[in-house]
């Protein structure tokens, strides 16, 4: 139970962040996720096959072994194969969707287009560094753990990397500081001015590369050699890298919120030029704090492996700990609400003594409304966040029964191959073995004992109950019930991806240079060029149907979609957005690349056959196109109708017969492709629709 004061510290924002409040939250948090945590540990030992007592040769051992010294302890593999069935599922549905931006409000429809096309190329291009296995990893952790939790900001940085430098290299990146260095009057000048050449450094710093140059001729100092300007996405572990309290349902309504990450110590030094992190902060938290232990998921069983579920269970030597806490703070003056992010370590409170804060930032999130995670519940049956269903939790008692019904068929086969040996009391066989040659006084002394008759009914009940797990988690490609919950499991994943790029989209537009936007759109308008302002809203939707997937069943709805164009008599079907949606759904990158603007199309058959023609008049024979008959055949007799054409077909009979050939070529295309629609619905595509006018 936290304080009034905490409480207080925790809602309104003050000139200095509540450092021991927001500790305190921090370990309250931890306290009260211990059951989600070990839902989580259960989750991932059912996964992998970890139980107490597991031999490397998956048999018993021990007191305890039964029914006896070396049976069969196998592993089971029903959660696992199906975890990763839908990863690979939910992944590949991605890498297929169609990703379309909507508008919501009228002013933005100009606008939905080109951005579609760019949220397509964020993805593709690898613009959003690691989108794919980030994702991969997030489908993961909703699988197993039943939470997704993807952060996504943005990352600029400026890699800065040590050089030996002389004084005329020096001088080629300022002469104003190279003149300077060898006048040798002022060092106060000399060490601002090496400040404000090589971003980054240090009074130290400038300090001793000065004395270095001034010794040797040379000094090492920061020069920038790769600058990073991209979207930051990253999967966080619900189980300890990113936590809201325990008693949270909506997240963005949550009054504060912990991300735990791990830095290095070059890594924290880039914090303090790049994101302005306090120096004296950064420094005493390399003298004082590096090297963690990760937390290791500790086992309550004796015997069980330490393994963690955040990525490392080892001593990190390099390694700082550092708690980024974000809260939604009010102004006591005028109850306006914003986003606020503190950066601390969860053990230091600061020293006044050396005047090392408590905290590395504090600042306003500006433009942010929400919290920049977005969270993604597996199954919503209960209100509360952290109340979630996984799948190891609901396919759990049928690896179990799995896992019996194939120790007992093992155990059955060993008993078979070597049966117990009936011996008389007190004369025991002592040697035993293919090849072994036994010693016996009478006939049957020594015999095998009995082997219990193979239970087909095992083999049946292990079917039943695989067939069932598929059914459970959607892979049960037979039964429409099971297509349905497949197709929902993906929706879901797909939605989080949406949310992931409208959230990274925006950061874009605050943070992203306006000549990456130019580049990708290519377009020259102003105010098309323009970004965009970031409060515009759209909506970003990334569908995929699951039966796409299936080659018969996806050839079966494209043959209907185009069935449905011959009952189009008043033109309501969009071929070209037929021709889309057909592309598309066989590979939507291909689809990008080979499909133009209808209008461009247009624009280009026209020329095509134009220049066709012209060649023609001038003697030389053209084959038709392999597309745009309709159009084709238009412009050929527009073409044939002007005055000077037409009277040389009627004089010319080697032109008109280049002429016919020409447009011969054409229609018979045109005719191909409708006996080929004939033959698909049974009738001329001509005549459907169509009604007898002759008895009205």
């Amino acid at each position: 139970m936290l304080s009034d004061k905490i409480s207080e510290e925790l809602t309104y924002v003050g000139k200095e962040p509540g450092v021991q409040a927001l500790r305190q939250a921090y370990n309250q948090t931890l306290n009260e996720l211990d059951s989600y945590f070990d839902l989580c540990r259960t989750s991932y030992d059912d996964r992998r096959n970890e139980w107490p007592g597991k031999s490397r040769d998956l048999r018993k051992h021990g007191s305890d072994a039964f029914p006896w010294e070396g049976a069969a302890d196998m592993e089971s593999h029903v959660i696992d194969e199906r975890v990763t069935k839908l990863v690979s599922l939910f992944i590949s549905s991605m890498k297929r969707a169609n990703i379309r931006a909507y508008p919501v409000e009228m002013g933005d429809i100009s606008r939905s287009k080109i951005v579609s096309n760019f949220l397509k190329w964020m993805v593709s291009s690898g613009y959003i560094p690691r989108f794919t296995q980030e994702m991969e990893l997030g489908a993961n952790y909703m699988l197993e753990r039943g939470l997704l939790i993807t952060y996504v900001g943005w990352h600029r940085e400026d890699r800065r990397f040590l050089q030996t430098l002389d004084i005329n290299q020096i001088a080629q990146i300022s002469p104003e500081l190279a003149a300077i260095i060898l006048e040798g009057n002022d060092d106060e000048q000399i060490i601002q001015l090496i400040k404000t050449t090589f971003d980054g450094v240090t009074d130290r710093k400038a300090k001793r590369a000065l004395k270095e140059i001034r010794k040797s001729g040379v000094a090492e100092l920061p020069v920038v050699r790769r600058q990073i300007d991209v979207p930051d996405v990253k999967t966080l572990a619900p189980d300890g890298d990113f936590m809201f309290p325990a008693y949270v349902t909506d997240p963005q309504r949550s009054p504060y919120c912990f991300w735990r990450t791990y830095y290095t110590a070059q890594e924290l030094e880039n914090k303090v030029v790049t994101d302005g992190w306090d120096e004296d902060f950064v420094d005493y938290m390399i003298e004082h704090y590096r090297g963690v232990n990760i937390d290791s998921i500790e086992r309550e069983q004796e015997g069980r492996r330490s393994i963690s579920l955040t990525d490392s269970a080892y001593e990190a030597d390099e390694l700082i700990e550092v708690i980024h806490c974000y809260q939604r703070l009010v102004d006591p003056e005028d109850s306006s609400e914003g986003i606020y992010e503190t950066v601390i370590h969860k053990d230091f409170d600061g020293n006044e003594g050396l005047g090392v804060p408590s905290y590395a930032k504090f600042s306003l999130m500006n433009g942010y409304e929400d919290y920049p995670v977005v969270v993604t519940k597996l199954s919503e049956d209960s209100k509360r966040l952290y109340d979630t269903q996984t799948i190891p939790d609901v396919l759990r008692g049928i690896q179990q029964q799995v896992k019996v019904e194939r120790d007992s068929r093992i155990d059955r086969n060993s008993l078979a191959t070597l049966p117990p040996i009936m011996h008389p009391v007190g004369n025991a066989p002592k040697d035993w073995g293919p090849g072994r040659y036994i010693p016996y006084r009478r006939k049957g002394e020594f015999e095998f004992g009995p082997t219990p008759n193979f239970n087909q009914g095992s083999l049946e009940m292990e079917q039943t109950m695989e067939r069932q797990a598929n059914a459970m988690v959607g892979l049960d490609f037979q039964d429409p019930i099971s297509q349905m919950r497949r197709q929902f499991l993906v929706d879901k994943f797909l939605a989080h991806c949406a949310d992931v790029l409208k959230l990274a989209y925006r950061c874009f537009q605050r943070f992203g240079p306006d000549s990456i936007f130019f580049r990708v759109t290519g377009s020259p308008d102003p105010q098309i060029f323009d970004k965009g302002n970031p409060d515009e809203n759209f909506d970003i939707l990334i569908d995929y149907d699951v039966l796409n997937s299936d080659p018969e069943a996806q050839e079966n709805k494209l043959n209907q979609l185009v069935s449905l164009t011959q009952l189009d008599v008043n033109g309501r079907i969009s071929i070209d957005r037929l021709l889309e949606v057909a592309a598309s759904s066989i590979d939507p990158t291909l689809a990008d690349a080979v499909l133009q603007p209808a209008e461009e199309a247009q624009e280009q058959i026209v020329k095509q056959v134009t220049d066709d023609l012209t060649k023609i008049f001038a003697g030389i024979e053209m084959p038709a196109r392999p597309n745009g008959g309709q159009i084709a055949l238009q412009v050929i007799q527009q073409y044939a109708s002007q005055p000077d054409v037409a009277q040389r077909i009627e004089q010319d009979e080697a032109f008109r017969a280049r002429m016919e050939k020409y447009q011969g070529q054409y229609m018979f295309a045109m005719q191909q492709m409708q006996n080929a629609q004939i033959g698909r619905i049974g009738t001329d595509p001509a005549q459907m629709g169509q009604v007898d006018t002759q008895n009205l």
